[in-house]
């Protein structure tokens, strides 16, 4: 009877020995990191790139907008991109404010808050540039995963037109 018990604490013990000797998380490092593939997802919209947006993105990615929640997979939110981007010309995707950005204690997940004005232009079904301008603020949520930030949700949120 003592000897489960016994070879139990060993084990947990051994495991809170092991987390403790993993050397800290250098937070700001994380959050440097974060902000460039910001960077990158401005860079990616500028150049109207699907895939270059998506690489970062989980198989199956979580978004909640319009009071929904839903779920999408990595190659539907590319193909989703390229009718967003067909035609469009972007002339401002640029912070509003400076991005809030926090990581977890252990480095293993993380998110951004964000809020961005966009200008852009896009051609209709008759090929006529529209104009389009709007602010949006949001939540991104990200796991670590073999070493990469990779992002698993979204919440958006958009202001209304003046």
């Amino acid at each position: 009877m003592k000897s489960p018990t016994l070879l139990l604490l060993f084990v947990v013990c051994a495991g809170v020995a092991h987390a403790q000797t993993r050397p800290p998380v250098d937070l700001e490092k994380e959050k440097a990191e974060l902000l460039r593939l910001h960077r990158e997802a401005r860079e990616a919209h500028f150049k109207t790139d699907p895939a270059r947006l998506q690489e970062g993105s989980a198989e199956e990615f979580v978004y909640v907008r319009d009071g929904r929640i839903g779920r999408v997979s990595r190659a539907d939110q590319v193909k989703r991109y390229e009718g967003y981007f067909k035609g469009a010309k972007y002339f401002e995707w640029d912070d509003v404010e400076e991005p809030i950005v926090s990581v977890s204690q252990d480095g293993s997940m993380a998110w951004m808050i964000t809020r961005i004005r966009v200008r852009r232009t896009q051609k209709d079904a008759a090929g006529k540039e529209q104009e389009e301008k709007f602010v949006y603020a949001g939540i991104m949520t990200y796991e670590k995963r073999d070493g990469k930030w990779i992002r698993v949700a979204n919440v958006s949120t958009f202001e209304p037109p003046n």
